[in-house]
């Protein structure tokens, strides 16, 4: 895999983590008893699904002006790019973890709450990395992913 992204392999990864985010939650929404949570997570699914509508709105304006899509960023970043889609931000749905998560409640809260932190440190990065519109919707979603980050926090709180 290389090393060095453009802003549109960028979104195309935001994409993916944002797919990855609805599936997470939904299998969790349905192997739950506990429909309070279950609800909860269907919530959080749909949210993902908004964002990665974005996602492809922004990654298709971008393919209108090309001179943006081939921008590549320096090579840290891109390095730390590739490191949190290779983690995928949201377990793989046949990872160790996810599988534990399964049967606990709790696993599955905690693994929502880092997937949460992860995703906007990946979206923090971007915004350093983009301007105009683009930091504006980016910024827009890391304050939704913040919202999602408090609410699982709470819901933990309450769970315990």
């Amino acid at each position: 895999m290389k090393e060095r992204f453009s802003a549109l392999e960028v979104f195309e990864m935001a994409k993916d983590i944002e797919i990855r985010g609805k599936k997470f939650y939904l299998k969790y929404a349905e192997g739950t008893e506990n429909k309070e949570l279950a609800e909860f997570f269907r919530k959080l699914a749909s949210d993902e699904q908004d964002h990665y509508e974005r996602f492809s709105n922004l990654a298709e304006q971008l393919k209108e002006n090309q001179d943006e899509a081939e921008y590549l960023y320096d090579e840290e970043v891109s390095a730390y790019f590739k490191y949190l889609v290779d983690l995928s931000v949201f377990p793989e749905a046949d990872s160790e973890d996810s599988k534990q998560a399964l049967h606990s409640v709790e696993k599955a809260l905690k693994l929502a709450i880092q997937a949460e932190k992860d995703s906007i440190l990946f979206y923090r990065e971007m915004c350093d990395y983009n301007e105009g519109k683009t930091i504006d919707a980016i910024k827009t979603l890391i304050g939704e992913e913040k919202q999602h980050f408090k609410d699982l926090t709470e819901y933990a709180k309450r769970y315990k």
